[in-house]
């Protein structure tokens, strides 16, 4: 099983047991009607959950009240890879990282070294290792083509790319 970390739980919130996670990937829906968690390397069944923002607040079939649940903060809390659901055009993080960037005419770009979040509602800026120092790019759909997950290569249109592309000195 390979796991994928949603955030921490920062709080009990409540008398029944619930938990407030503040998350770390982003777009919590694709973590909504999920099952089970992983806390301590554990699969714990998930009785509900709510999001809100950046946080998700969750009843753990386990957890019964609220001193329970405050045993519970400071923990970091992951997903099942596998039952986590992304949207066609969306990416795992350690996915993209160590990927091979290719133009489409062909020109090897580098390798992706880190990708920098940003707000929700603009693009992730991609770094990529060069021969000459790093480039950067924003993660835009008409600049992606395509990604291999498998093959861990990911292709842009150069055109776009020769726009949008920063050089760091």
């Amino acid at each position: 099983m390979e796991k994928f970390f949603i955030g921490k739980i920062v709080k009990a919130q409540g008398i029944k047991g619930e938990v407030k996670i503040k998350s770390d990937c982003g777009d919590l829906s694709i973590i909504k009607g999920i099952k089970y968690l992983i806390l301590k390397n554990q699969s714990i069944a998930v009785k509900s959950m709510r999001t809100n923002g950046d946080f998700a607040y969750v009843l753990f079939s386990t957890i019964a009240d609220r001193n329970q649940a405050e045993e519970l903060v400071g923990l970091e809390v992951f997903a099942d890879k596998s039952n986590v659901h992304l949207d066609d055009d969306s990416y795992f993080v350690n996915d993209m990282i160590g990927s091979k960037v290719c133009l489409d005419d062909g020109q090897v770009v580098g390798i992706v070294d880190d990708i920098m979040q940003t707000s929700k509602k603009a693009a992730e800026i991609y770094v990529v290792k060069t021969d000459k120092g790093n480039v950067l790019f924003p993660f835009l759909k008409d600049l992606v083509l395509s990604f291999d997950v498998d093959q861990k290569v990911l292709v842009l249109d150069a055109k776009r790319f020769a726009e949008v592309s920063l050089y760091e000195d």
